[in-house]
């Protein structure tokens, strides 16, 4: 079953290495849901995954779907065509004040599909990612049976805190230095990590950080590296395209 929801990260190729590092039926914590790209390949494939967000907006479109994601579908379904970019740069800043949660999904759904970015809040109108198999594959998505999403205060401390899985499990955005993220608007729905942070929080604990290949990255000695083609298979940092960090 794939996700409605399209990566912001850009779509996966690593899930073939991650099944790899968690064996079947681990049980797995992971941070920063946003599209559920790799959390649901997991528990779709006998590992019990428990995600947490600590964006109320993510949590609420996500609780809307897996309730019954039709009348949703059914919305989205009569919300395009969009008149121009401006009537897209209105629903990207108030998408999340409509008070009907299904209402808020479908924009949500939309905006993720016809965003150049794949967040909702920011990017410039692109369409070309929207058609009869996007919402095709929202009317048909089916809540995984061994995924559960919980809504937390904040996702650091319950990461330093979390001693009950066998592996957490999270997606980044490529490194950068913190003053060069600093003072960055963001949109209600993402979840902003500090990546020396993140690391910070897992080196001593069952982990895999998926991101960007970064060469500041690349002599992390707390943390084992897997690089990955665009194939999904293992390669050199020459032909990686993503990038696995990781601790057994």
């Amino acid at each position: 079953m794939k996700t409605p929801i399209r990566n912001p990260h850009g779509a996966t190729k690593a899930n073939k290495v991650i099944e790899e590092i968690i064996p079947v039926g681990s049980v797995v914590s992971t941070y920063g849901f946003y599209s559920g790209e790799v959390e649901f390949n997991l528990s779709n494939r006998d590992r019990l995954v428990s995600s947490y967000t600590s964006k109320k907006s993510i949590y609420e479109f996500w609780q809307t779907i897996f309730e019954d994601p039709n009348p949703t579908a059914e919305i989205a379904s009569r919300i395009l065509p969009l008149r121009d970019e401006k009537e897209f740069s209105v629903l990207q800043e108030r998408w999340h004040l409509f008070k009907n949660p299904d209402v808020r999904a479908a924009l949500f759904f939309l905006l993720n599909n016809c965003s150049s970015t794949g967040y909702i809040s920011k990017g410039s109108m692109d369409i070309k990612n929207y058609n009869p198999v996007s919402l095709s594959r929202l009317k048909k998505f089916i809540k995984p049976q061994h995924h559960h999403l919980t809504l937390i205060e904040d996702s650091l401390s319950h990461m330093q805190s979390n001693d009950k899985s066998d592996y957490i499990f999270i997606q980044l955005e490529k490194y950068k230095l913190e003053m060069l993220t600093e003072g960055i608007n963001r949109g209600p729905e993402e979840e902003y990590f500090v990546f020396r942070r993140v690391l910070e929080a897992l080196e001593e604990k069952r982990s895999i950080i998926l991101t960007k290949p970064s060469k500041m990255l690349r002599e992390e000695k707390d943390y084992g590296i897997i690089y990955i083609d665009k194939y999904g298979n293992k390669t050199t940092e020459t032909g990686a395209q993503e990038m696995i960090l990781y601790n057994e």
